[in-house]
């Protein structure tokens, strides 16, 4: 990291590729917990397994195992045991190699048709990294067993298990191809990124009651940070952040990045005020220690992500791309639901004698805004493709959220609809189009003549930290 003296008197700290973060460490621990776990989990099950077979052929204490394998042998013979393990274990390795095969190619169909989002859904589907280590493990299982097979003792117990456990795999195989048909269907794609947007709203929610929305600092930017990283701004940790300010009570953190943006070269990043140059420079630094930077976003910490997602899906299944409007309505139903829910819930920063003071931190969050602007292009992408029924159907989204919009979000909702009017009078006329233009005047009028709310709306709470 480097420093230099701002013409205007402002300390630059420089942020190198080798200061901020990177999200490399955080992506490997999540690919172990997300998605490596659970298949090394039943692979290891399948090998503890293996070796206690192994034991039960071997001995020949009188005991539990013996029992199980001389009860076995009435089933499977000596001569056939060994032949039973390597059919079992070649059979598996082709069987599931062709079968996930197939599997991916439906679901690379249906991510091309839909959004990338479908493969990442597939693969940290925790009931398919199941049926991964199921079969891996399997295969496994009859290869280490075999292997370890003597003259004097055939695997009897091993390939009962495996014969046993090929049968069972059948039926899991089975419970995958329909399970990944069902997954593959657009309401489940939607319906589970719209649940993970709620929780990565939950989630950023903790940021947004710790920190401001504006500025209170009646000092002047003391440093600023520009950096020299690309990608996306995945995780913020307010930790360094404060602990660099409880040696400045005065000082004020501004983040001018958030949750999902992306970093180019020379964007700055946060600026920091201060009365003490030297003190805002080293509270810079502690910025640059609490950010990181991913190549990939990361829907587990950004709704953005996800509400990006939906409104590529409405866009591409609404527009003449694809020309399917149900998919498009699926998409903007579930952007409905959360627009609704966040409009309804109380703002996590208002103030509250429950709620600590918050850090001396301006973070400009603006969900609420980008999701706005996805209905927005909705309505062009029903213009472009010249669907009066999928307009219609974003105009009842309109009309149905003036309803609950507080004052300034009610306001530019109203604004943006002003703005459509002339290319709402090109789409195709129907029955289904006037009514959801009737509806959108009824309650563009009632929200221009109710009277003001005597409460701080939405977006007036989140300004008033």
């Amino acid at each position: 990291m480097s420093d230099d003296q701002h013409p205007d008197g402002v300390r630059e700290v420089i942020v190198a590729p080798g200061d901020i973060r990177r999200g490399r460490p955080r992506r490997w621990r999540r690919t172990a917990t997300e998605f490596a776990a659970v298949p090394l989990l039943v692979i290891l099950g399948f090998c503890a397994l293996a070796a206690v077979s192994i034991i039960a052929d071997q001995t020949n204490s009188v005991g539990v195992l013996n029992t199980a394998r001389v009860a076995a042998g009435h089933v499977v013979g000596k001569q056939a045991a060994s032949t039973a393990l390597q059919a079992i274990a070649t059979g598996l390795v082709t069987v599931a190699s062709i079968t996930f095969s197939v599997l991916l190619l439906a679901v690379q169909q249906t991510a091309s048709s839909l959004s990338p989002v479908v493969l990442d859904q597939f693969i940290r589907r925790r009931s398919n990294q199941a049926f991964l280590g199921f079969f891996v493990g399997l295969a496994l299982f009859a290869y280490v067993v075999m292997a370890a097979v003597q003259d004097s003792t055939p695997p009897i117990l091993g390939a009962t298990l495996g014969t046993l456990l090929t049968v069972v795999a059948g039926l899991v195989l089975l419970l995958l191809v329909y399970s990944t048909v069902a997954q593959m269907r657009p309401a489940n794609v939607v319906r589970v990124i719209h649940d993970r947007i709620l929780v990565a709203r939950r989630e950023e929610e903790r940021t947004v009651a710790s920190t401001r929305r504006r500025s209170t600092s009646g000092h002047p930017v003391a440093a600023l940070c520009r950096a020299k990283v690309t990608g996306y701004l995945t995780h913020i940790d307010l930790d360094p952040m404060q602990r660099a300010l409880s040696t400045a009570e005065d000082a004020e953190i501004c983040l001018h990045v958030t949750l999902g943006q992306h970093v180019s070269y020379g964007d700055t990043l946060a600026t920091v005020r201060d009365r003490d140059i030297n003190r805002a420079e080293a509270i810079a630094r502690q910025v640059v220690a609490a950010l990181t930077v991913s190549a990939q976003r990361d829907l587990a910490h950004d709704p953005t992500t996800g509400i990006d997602q939906l409104g590529n899906i409405a866009w591409t299944s609404g527009s003449s791309a694809k020309h399917n409007p149900e998919i498009a309505r699926e998409a903007l139903n579930a952007l409905e639901d959360i627009a609704a829910r966040w409009l309804a819930d109380k703002p996590a920063s208002m103030p509250s004698q429950d709620l600590p003071e918050p850090l001396a931190i301006v973070y400009r969050e603006g969900d609420l805004d980008r999701l706005l602007d996805v209905f927005y292009s909705m309505l062009i992408a029903a213009h472009e493709s010249q669907q009066h029924t999928f307009a219609a159907a974003v105009l009842h989204a309109y009309s149905r959220l003036l309803q609950r919009a507080p004052g300034p979000v009610g306001r530019r909702l109203r604004r943006d609809l002003s703005h459509v009017t002339d290319i709402l009078d090109e789409i195709p006329s129907s029955p289904q189009l006037r009514r959801a233009r009737r509806a959108v005047d009824t309650a563009v009028q009632l929200g221009q003549t109710a009277p003001a709310p005597t409460g701080p709306s939405h977006s007036e709470a989140k300004g008033a930290q």
